[in-house]
């Protein structure tokens, strides 16, 4: 997890500095000009201005100061749930971390948890759900990496959840993986039917996971198994074993299955690679090539790290990443630019139909 934390005071600077020692994930300190720790931070003048420049960079953002600034912030910014940043926001005394944005989908609940910790504070979740301790579909897309359609119809749902009313949870067995993902979901305690049982079953609402495009009478979210994005970038002439290799290899960073891929990208100059064309064909996954220069625009816009080397060779200084993000509808990087042997692998998480289109609408 890319998470920024961001402060306003030297006592919140400070606090801010032992969340980030006690929790994982790859954190930027944020520290207000005059009232910094004295560690390393980027120094900033005002909230606003800095949210704005760092809203879609980062997978998790820690506000520790008033909840008041920290929504006035990130208010104008807030497109979905699918795609906006956890949001979390900490008194500068560490006695209480607020879940604010994001808190199923975004894992700003789980996050918040983890940052309490770390602080000796309490978390604050106010998600139905979540206080009445039942699982949500959109908080177990997240942890199962799956993509959630149609959003609109999470809120329903949620609320049969909440309510105790009957909800079924339909498998569709034909799904690749279906074995895997029904003993994940015995893990977290969710019991599950198999798809053919939707017409036998009388239910308030029901959550549906399959690949294929399921109808249901009454309200229902599915959930995508299908979601992950891999860029490949590669030497040439690197032979197919080292790509199939670095493939595996960045799964099992992720924690990733390879049921979840989708499709693959990376750069057009690499669109006669054998060993990589091949590597598609066996895995039977789409594989597109984008242009250097849409690329390097995805670069630019997520601020991902270059490699002059590359840039000069290809005209894009990052070919996995940024084809992971251009493939996944610029939604989420899971594994950032990761180097084997030959090749570099990066996977982005998907956003939903709907989610992406906000973000376009957004942006224009």
């Amino acid at each position: 997890m890319k998470y920024a934390v961001i402060s306003v005071s030297r006592e919140g600077a400070l606090l801010g500095r032992r969340v980030k020692d006690g929790i994982s994930g790859e954190g930027t300190l944020y520290e207000r000009k005059g009232a910094e720790s004295g560690g390393e931070a980027v120094y900033f003048n005002r909230t606003l201005a800095l949210t704005s420049d760092i809203f879609t960079k980062y997978d998790g953002l820690l506000f520790i100061m008033a909840s008041g600034i920290a929504v006035r912030a990130v208010a104008p910014h807030v497109v979905s749930k699918a795609s906006d940043p956890a949001v979390l926001v900490m008194d500068e005394c560490g006695k209480h971390c607020i879940s604010l944005l994001s808190g199923h989908l975004g894992g700003a609940n789980a996050w918040a948890r983890e940052v309490a910790a770390a602080a000796g504070a309490d978390p604050v979740i106010t998600t139905a759900t979540d206080v009445h301790e039942r699982r949500a579909p959109d908080d177990v897309a997240r942890e199962l990496m799956m993509r959630v359609e149609p959003l609109g119809a999470l809120k329903p749902v949620n609320s049969f959840i909440a309510e105790g009313k009957r909800v079924c949870w339909f498998l569709d067995m034909e799904t690749e993986g279906a074995v895997s993902i029904g003993k994940r979901l015995s893990e977290k305690g969710i019991p599950f039917l198999p798809l053919s049982d939707l017409p036998k079953e009388e239910f308030e609402g029901c959550v549906i996971i399959s690949n294929e495009k399921v109808h249901a009478d009454k309200p229902f979210v599915r959930l995508i198994p299908k979601n992950l994005y891999v860029g490949i970038g590669c030497k040439r002439g690197t032979a197919e074993a080292l790509i199939e290799d670095a493939f595996q290899k960045a799964l099992f960073q992720a924690r990733a299955y390879e049921y979840q891929v989708a499709s693959l990208a990376s750069v057009d100059a690499k669109a006669d690679e054998k060993g990589l064309l091949d590597f598609a064909m066996h895995h039977h996954l789409p594989i597109h090539f984008y242009k250097a220069e849409e690329l390097r625009k995805v670069t630019e816009d997520f601020g991902l790290p270059i490699s002059k080397f590359v840039e000069n060779t290809i005209g894009v200084g990052n070919v996995c990443q940024s084809a992971a993000l251009m493939e996944s509808m610029k939604g989420k990087t899971l594994l950032p630019k990761t180097k084997f042997a030959s090749a570099t692998v990066a996977i982005a998480l998907g956003l939903s139909g709907s989610s992406a289109l906000d973000r376009v609408t957004r942006r224009k």
